[in-house]
Parts: C-alpha cells; structure tokens; sequence
C-alpha cells in the first residue's frame, strides 16, 4: 500500500475525522458507529454527529498503484424533532453547513489529497423521534 497509515489501518480516517470534527464543531459530541441502526436505537443524545465508513470507489490504476477513494459519512442526528416543528431549519441546516465546512476540502495528517464531498448512500432519515442527516464525504489514496 502507498500511504504507511493505511497499510497499518485501513480506516485510519476515522479518528481523524472525528479529532477534525471535535475540534471545528466542539459543541457537539461525535462518535464513530459502523451501522444506522447504531444511530436509531442506541444514541438518546439532543444532538450528536456518527461518522461511518461507507465503503469504497476504485478508480484506474495499475497494479502496484491503484486508486481509492474510501466513502464517508458523517451523520448528524438530532433526537425528539417531533417536539420541534422548525427542527431542519433552525437546527439542522447550520449545523449541516459547520459540518460540511469542517471536513470539505481538509488533508488529514499522511493523506496526499483533501477529502471531497461526494453522494452520500443514504436518504435523510426523518422520524418523530429522531432525524438524521447525512453528508458523503471521499478521500482519495493510493494502495
């Protein structure tokens, strides 16, 4: 593999991203989860921001270096929006553009190019109890 960290860990990003989110957005808790199901049974939290591997894209390449762009998603859920009917407007959308400030366009430590924002593979999860928004994120690295 090209870059060392991913040859030590292959979803590396993950606790960069939730350093990097931690840091830009400091008023809201952020975890790394491997389902959505995590994030609809287990967080009873007002708000919260998941980050989750989503898989990956292989892009050209030969065989000593191909190109991957690994898929991220970064989920902020918000808890008992059935008791806020202006939820999406005053809490989600500001919270959707601080998230997608913090991380568009940032190089983590050991990465060769800045995360880009890409489709995210899941819809907007909106129930009485809890919404979640998702952000698609991709980095690029070669193995």
């Amino acid at each position: 593999m090209g870059l060392p960290a991913l040859h030590a860990d292959y979803l590396f990003a993950a606790p960069l991203i939730k350093a990097r989110l931690e840091e830009q957005v400091p008023d809201t808790p952020v975890e790394v989860c491997e389902t959505v199901e995590q994030l609809l049974a287990a967080d009873r939290r007002e708000c919260v921001v998941m980050v989750m591997w989503a898989g990956e894209r292989f892009g050209a390449g030969v065989a000593t270096h191909q190109q991957v762009s690994q898929r991220w998603l970064v989920i902020l859920a918000l808890n008992n929006v059935g008791l806020l009917p202006d939820a999406r407007q005053v809490r989600a959308g500001p919270m959707l553009s601080r998230l997608h400030r913090a991380l568009a366009g940032w190089k983590p430590e050991g990465a060769v190019r800045s995360f880009e924002r890409a489709q995210a593979d899941m819809r907007p999860d909106i129930r009485p109890q809890k919404a979640l928004y998702p952000l698609g994120f991709e980095l690029s690295l070669n193995l």
